[in-house]
């Protein structure tokens, strides 16, 4: 296989934030903590640390979610790591569509990965584990409710509301059954698994298991329990808005348009087929769309009992990863890195580390028979990053009438000009009947010159 490279800001999909934080530009400085390089790594190392106890309790989450589970030695021995002051994590996090979903899910596991390889060749006095952070509280199932195989559309029908990742699997192992290719490892999790969480983290570990990966459904009792002071601080204070909106209005100050807007409380409720936001009104605190409501001390009641009822939303999702996690690096896309450089000032009150953050790898496949028509169109690899019409414009430009049709119009034109004098001078009313069939040949033309540039 051939690789070619194609500089970012030559194709036209990337937001400027994040081509200037990738670029170390100078005026996103104060955004982040350490530059996205082995360097910035190297610093972080100094930084980071986690308690013993975070750690004991992330290891006895991770065997007691893995039971039942064939892994690799090196998962084994990745999450026994774990318990070690000299272990280290980079993490990644997506949503869980179904049967993966887009590409760069792959990519964004597979730089998690590579990232982790490169830093202990750099770093061999320490270890360093790749993390799948699985999105399994998320409740936007109409994200992840369907794939495309062979440019068909495949949905996953249910009414199961709630966290996703609690939703049970029968209706989509049915629906697997109905799509083409081999797809034996999402077939016998989808049928075999509790839920989705749990079918989701059977097929990462059968396609990246021998990796040493290691996945993370934060959907638990016992990490939730170390999230609570920034919980409880999130519900009397609202701290996390006051802080996201100071830095929102500093990147606007700076050119750049936020990525996220957030709320007054950054949380949701959590139950079973339930996952609605909490907003306070007065002095008290209502759940969304339901009849529950709570006064202050009902509420942090319920936390103190229960931490696992209160779920982070986009916003404060990092911070809970960095708390029960021994993380340095963020592997995220585009849009991912250009809403945690609005999270910096939020992180340094809740005095949490801010992790490296690192673009996930980009890449295009193009096949043969697309590459054949690249050469004969003598396109540049950015053109295939274009706005369809746009390209077509272009090419037709270049080619300086060797392919457009510009001496036909203009014959059809001439014609038409002597059409229309013979038509006024024998019944005036016949002449907007001429220019409706010019106007008509025109687009005919128009029609025909897009075809020529398909073939």
């Amino acid at each position: 296989m051939r690789v070619e490279k194609v500089a970012l800001d030559k194709t036209g999909s990337f937001s400027r934030i994040f081509l200037d934080y990738i670029a170390s530009e100078p005026k996103l400085a104060h955004t982040h903590s350490f530059e996205p390089s082995v360097q910035g790594f190297e610093k972080a190392l100094s930084y980071r640390k986690l308690s013993a106890a975070h750690r004991n309790t992330l290891v006895s989450v991770l065997k007691e979610q893995y039971e039942g589970i064939t892994i690799s030695e090196s998962v084994e021995e990745n999450i026994n790591l774990l318990k070690e002051q000299n272990t280290f994590t980079v993490t990644t996090g997506h949503q869980l569509n179904i049967f993966t979903g887009p590409l760069f899910f792959i990519y964004k596991i597979v730089t998690t990965i590579n990232i982790c390889r490169e830093l202990a060749e750099k770093f061999p006095e320490y270890k360093f584990v790749p993390v799948y952070w699985m999105a399994s509280e998320d409740h936007d199932f109409e994200e992840i409710n369907h794939t495309y195989v062979d440019g068909g559309k495949f949905v996953w029908e249910t009414e199961q509301t709630g966290a996703v990742g609690r939703f049970t699997t029968e209706e989509l192992a049915v629906l697997a059954d109905t799509i083409p290719g081999k797809i034996e490892a999402f077939k016998k999790a989808y049928a075999e698994s509790e839920n989705l969480a749990d079918a989701a983290r059977n097929y990462v570990n059968e396609l990246f298991g021998d990796t040493g990966l290691v996945v993370v459904d934060a959907d638990h009792q016992e990490l939730k329990a170390e999230f609570k002071s920034i919980i409880k601080a999130e519900l009397l204070n609202q701290s996390a808005f006051k802080k996201v909106t100071e830095r929102s209005e500093f990147l606007i100050k700076k050119g750049y348009k936020p990525q996220l807007n957030p709320r007054g409380i950054n949380l949701f409720y959590l139950a079973e087929g339930l996952r609605a936001r909490i907003e306070k009104v007065g002095e008290v605190y209502e759940i969304v769309d339901t009849e529950l409501s709570f006064s202050k001390d009902e509420i942090l009641a319920l936390l103190d009992e229960h931490p696992e009822r209160f779920s982070p939303n986009v916003i404060l999702r990092p911070v809970y990863q960095e708390v029960i996690l021994p993380n340095l690096g963020y592997v995220g896309g585009p849009a991912e890195l250009a809403y945690w450089l609005q999270f910096k000032e939020m992180f340094d009150f809740f005095k949490i580390d801010f992790p490296v953050l690192m673009p996930r790898s980009f890449g295009l496949y193009v096949n043969r028979n697309a590459q054949r028509k690249e050469k004969k169109l003598g396109l540049a690899h950015e053109d295939l990053f274009a706005d369809l019409d746009a390209l077509k414009k272009k090419y037709v430009h270049s080619m300086n009438g060797k392919l457009g049709l510009d001496k036909e119009r203009a014959d059809v034109e001439k014609l038409y000009k002597s059409i229309h004098k013979l038509a006024h001078k024998i019944d005036v009313t016949l002449e907007d009947h001429v220019q409706a069939q010019y106007t008509k040949h025109q687009q005919c033309l128009d029609r025909i010159e897009l075809k020529l540039v398909k073939a």
